[in-house]
């Protein structure tokens, strides 16, 4: 790795950091970048894995120490995310990854219209769906979201916000701090299915971590002072240039 690759990595995470925080699709700026400075397409997506974990520990412990984060939901989240990562990791050198990512694009697109439609979506915390209804939805489609997070990951993030927003009632700065929970454990997770498949390269991990980890932090730490309205518009643009993404 040369000099220059190390500071573009270092970059580029913090860059993915800080929008992994917000809007939780941080993989798409980190992963082409791997591919672009040589890495295989495999190899990229499990060395990414390792390296985004540096933003969801950093964002998990800003949001902690501001006290947003609602644990109940996060845990719910969290362990059936983790299941299903295990079986996405398993799938990523076996599955048409055209055809996942065309169908995440197009329930993208539909949830994308739901959350524009629903002016206070997002805004001001809203009635959640009463008893354990929420919770079984949760469960299951955090599973979902973790087979596809730990089979390619970029996006992921995003469709947990969907299910604290739409199904929990939270805020964007709610939901920012409670999905770090899910996305750490589908992470680290695939991770480790990764490293034990040998698919990790331990050298472009260490910038993509430490620039991950610092881009999240300062997300976390400003997430306030930058407020629901504009973390809102900010998830608009990033989920239409996912779909795009996601179809190109």
């Amino acid at each position: 790795m040369f000099l220059s690759d190390f500071f573009i990595v270092l970059i580029i995470g913090a860059v993915g950091g800080f929008f992994n925080t917000f809007v939780g699709a941080g993989s798409l700026f980190t992963i082409p970048v791997l591919i672009v400075l040589g890495l295989p397409p495999h190899v990229a997506i499990a060395t990414n894995r390792l390296g985004v974990t540096g933003s969801d520990i950093a964002g998990w412990y800003g949001f902690h120490i501001k006290g947003v984060i609602d644990y109940r939901a996060g845990i719910a989240l969290a362990v059936p995310s983790l299941a299903g990562a295990v079986i996405g990791a398993n799938l990523v050198v076996h599955i048409d990854e055209k055809i996942l990512r065309a169908i995440i694009a197009i329930i993208s697109l539909i949830i994308l219209l739901l959350i524009v439609m629903k002016p206070d979506a997002g805004i001001s915390r809203t009635k959640a769906r009463s008893g354990f209804r929420p919770y079984v939805m949760g469960v299951a489609l955090s599973f979902i979201v973790g087979i596809y997070g730990g089979f390619y990951g970029a996006g992921a993030g995003t469709f947990l916000f969907y299910i604290l927003v739409l199904i929990f009632g939270q805020t964007f700065i709610e939901s920012a701090g409670t999905h770090e929970l899910a996305n750490l454990s589908f992470s680290a997770m695939a991770a480790a299915i990764f490293a034990y498949k040998g698919l990790i390269d331990y050298g472009w991990t260490i910038p993509l971590f430490i620039g991950s980890f610092a881009g999240s932090y300062l997300s976390a730490y400003h997430a306030e002072k930058i407020g629901n309205v504009w973390l809102k518009r900010i998830f608009v643009i990033v989920v239409i240039a996912v779909v795009i993404k996601l179809f190109v």
